[in-house]
């Protein structure tokens, strides 16, 4: 990406760059654990070395959701399960490849 170039420049993929520590925690765990409840969510994101309330792990789901990276699922209005989406594995990739791309 050039100096002069904008945030919409980025290639979907790059959106990561733009989530919180926490909301790529969540996102890397949901792909890890899918379908599992919201609150396995907080445990391991407690064993990744974050330290993050119940409410800022909701946020950080409710902020994925809202970009489509993830989807709530579950017999309930209670949003307990969520999902990667289809746009939430192409940013899973992305980060793998920027990490990669790094280690190179």
């Amino acid at each position: 990406m050039t100096a002069d170039s904008d945030a919409s420049d980025q290639p979907d993929w790059a959106a990561y760059q733009n989530l919180t520590p926490t909301a790529q925690t969540c996102l890397l765990l949901v792909a890890a654990y899918d379908g599992d409840a919201w609150r396995g969510l907080i445990a391991q994101a407690a064993q990744e070395g974050l330290d993050v309330s119940d409410r800022h792990v909701r946020r950080s789901l409710a902020d994925l959701e809202s970009v489509g990276l993830v989807e709530s699922t579950g017999p309930n209005k209670h949003r307990q399960t969520y999902s990667v989406t289809d746009d939430g594995r192409e940013v899973l990739i992305g980060m793998r490849d920027s990490l990669g791309r790094t280690l190179e």
